[in-house]
């Protein structure tokens, strides 16, 4: 049986710029997705490009150990890539990923004696506010960015946490109430409610 570490320098060596992954991305993520379950390595590298780094900025938000962080990505795609033909279809490849790289930084933080708590959401999630992200996009000046960092830190954790899928990642209410462990979508709903109106309160 291939180990770990052969499967992470089989996902290292990949190339990443061979056409037929070029082709592949211009594909909807579902039918990269479907086609990555059918056993085509040009699908899974085009996902492993596609969401490395949004599952990287993800990790910073719960984490501040940065090899930590490459480690459970790597191991959240060597996972996927062992069990592809057992995977389920999916509508959001994102809301996937996020949902089993999340899973495997919970286990290595436990893991390593960190403090967490036994909530359905028990990691300490620091959202930052993008100032290069929110200066191009709303052209506002730097007193609003910091007054904006100052009201996101009025925030509990799971607001934050809940913030950063809605509006960074633009998953669904269905999404976050699955990735964050909600009985419902209304429950989803009213987090997001509390935390935009803390913020604008302080905003």
């Amino acid at each position: 049986m291939v180990g770990y570490r052969e499967e992470k320098e089989t996902i290292r060596r990949l190339d990443t710029k061979d056409s037929a992954t070029q082709g592949v991305t211009l594909l909807p993520d579902e039918k990269v997705w479907d086609e990555f379950r059918k056993g085509s390595e040009s699908a899974f590298i085009a996902i492993y490009n596609s969401y490395f780094q949004i599952l990287y900025n993800y990790g910073r938000q719960l984490s501040g150990d940065k090899e930590l962080i490459k480690d459970c990505i790597q191991n959240t795609f060597i996972t996927i890539r062992k069990s592809r033909r057992k995977l389920p279809a999916v509508l959001s490849v994102q809301a996937y990923l996020i949902k089993s790289f999340r899973n495997n930084l919970l286990r290595e933080l436990k893991k390593s004696n960190r403090k967490i708590s036994n909530e359905a959401a028990p990691l300490d999630f620091d959202l930052q506010a993008s100032a290069e992200h929110i200066l191009i996009e709303k052209q506002i000046q730097e007193s609003q960015i910091r007054k904006m960092e100052e009201s996101i830190n009025q925030l509990s954790s799971r607001q934050k946490e809940a913030i950063y899928y809605y509006y960074y990642n633009n998953l669904t209410y269905l999404e976050i109430k699955d990735i964050m462990g909600f009985k419902s979508i209304e429950a989803t709903r009213n987090l997001l409610y509390r935390a935009i109106s803390t913020l604008r309160k302080f905003f």
